[in-house]
């Protein structure tokens, strides 16, 4: 275990940087190169505790309780949770998504607090919808809420469309808006699409088609969103982590372009055919092909931080200076047999954090797909 004279064992420690005191609540407030405020460890923190991958370390982990009343018991995590303050009450609202999703408000970001107040009844977007067939028929889930500059609320999805009798899935991303803070949606639009139709029959059980999995986030040094996905990529043949870019201020349909490898040209999805171009892979990340990432601005590295699970269900860590050019992921030997569906989060909600954040996750998933939430403490050095 390394030692690092920043620390020391045993008491309350301050890291000296400057405090930064921002609004998080709109997508295009939060600046790239803020400053971190000090994270104050606990009193019996040490590092001897912790598993050093090198320029961070993990905590054990936390399995949450779950009450077999709430819904979806036993099955979460199960997506992209997205957390924040949307409004000037001061309170974080949750959007937990699953086939559908539900809409919280809590004083609290932590997942392990809010899990056990989950109802059916707090269900906003999804299979309430009037089911579009090909597109979400099958459900819809939010991969990322953001409140934009004119008031809305912009709820970027994750889509399926299903046959009946098979456990195939049709993928696809799109966008929905919200002009009440997320009490109610607009139907939603496609944004990212697989670059073939939906074949009228699945080759089989449990097949992917499309893209999707993914998560969207606002880069202020880009002035763009940008999507990042899990989309079938020819080299190396696999489904990998990809990217799109909208500049467009909403990120509306028709706005969208897929990463060629050096830019963003290839078409996200036509309005005609509704079908996209295909999908290239981000160079270093492919060392680990997997899906659901959650990407979240650092300030206390002043880089972004991306984690998500690998096909062999290990979770990966990776940063990067400005959302494009990735390091090579770091895959988290965390003891689990299973870990999937990771999500970042900070007390400041999930598109933002500092030196300490959580790592929430699905673990030990067994053969019917039942699973823990679990959490572990996450600090950068």
């Amino acid at each position: 275990m390394k030692k690092f004279a920043l620390y020391t064992a045993g008491a309350v420690l301050m890291l000296a940087a400057a405090a930064c005191d921002r609004d998080l609540d709109l997508a295009h407030a939060y600046d790239n190169s803020s400053s971190s405020k000090p994270y104050e460890f606990d009193k019996d923190f040490n590092f001897d505790d912790y598993i050093d991958f090198g320029s961070f370390v993990v905590s054990d982990r936390v399995v949450c309780e779950q009450q077999p009343d709430i819904p979806r018991y036993s099955f979460w995590l199960d997506g992209k949770i997205s957390v924040g303050k949307y409004d000037d009450s001061g309170r974080f609202t949750l959007y937990w998504s699953a086939d559908n999703s539900l809409r919280q408000t809590s004083d609290s970001p932590w997942l392990e607090e809010n899990v056990n107040a989950l109802s059916a009844e707090m269900e906003v977007f999804g299979k309430d919808l009037e089911p579009v067939d090909g597109f979400y028929d099958g459900g819809a889930w939010f991969i990322g809420v953001h409140k934009l500059p004119d008031g809305r609320l912009a709820g970027f999805f994750h889509a399926e469309s299903h046959w009946t009798g098979s456990n195939s899935a049709y993928k696809s991303i799109g966008v929905t808006y919200s002009r009440d803070n997320g009490l109610t949606w607009e139907k939603g639009s496609r944004i990212l699409a697989g670059t073939d139709p939906k074949p009228e029959n699945p080759a089989g059980q449990g097949v992917s088609y499309g893209l999707g999995d993914g998560c969207v986030v606002w880069n202020e040094a880009l002035g763009a969103w940008i999507c990042y996905y899990s989309g079938y990529c020819n080299d190396p043949g696999n489904y990998m982590i990809t990217m799109a870019r909208s500049t467009d201020p909403a990120g509306a349909a028709g706005t969208w372009k897929k990463w060629d490898g050096e830019d963003f040209t290839i078409e996200g999805c036509k309005r005609q055919s509704q079908l996209g171009g295909e999908n290239f892979k981000i160079a270093n990340l492919d060392a680990y092909a997997g899906g659901n990432p959650s990407v979240m601005w650092n300030h206390y590295l002043n880089k972004w931080v991306m984690v998500f699970h690998s096909w062999s269900q290990r979770i990966c860590l990776s940063t990067s200076s400005d959302g494009i050019v990735w390091e090579a992921p770091k895959s988290l030997d965390l003891g689990e047999e299973k870990a999937m569906y990771p999500n970042l989060i900070s007390e400041e909600g999930d598109l933002t954090g500092g030196q300490a954040v959580r790592l929430y996750y699905a673990a030990d998933m067994n053969d019917l797909g039942q699973r823990s939430l679990a959490w572990r403490k996450v600090v950068f050095y």
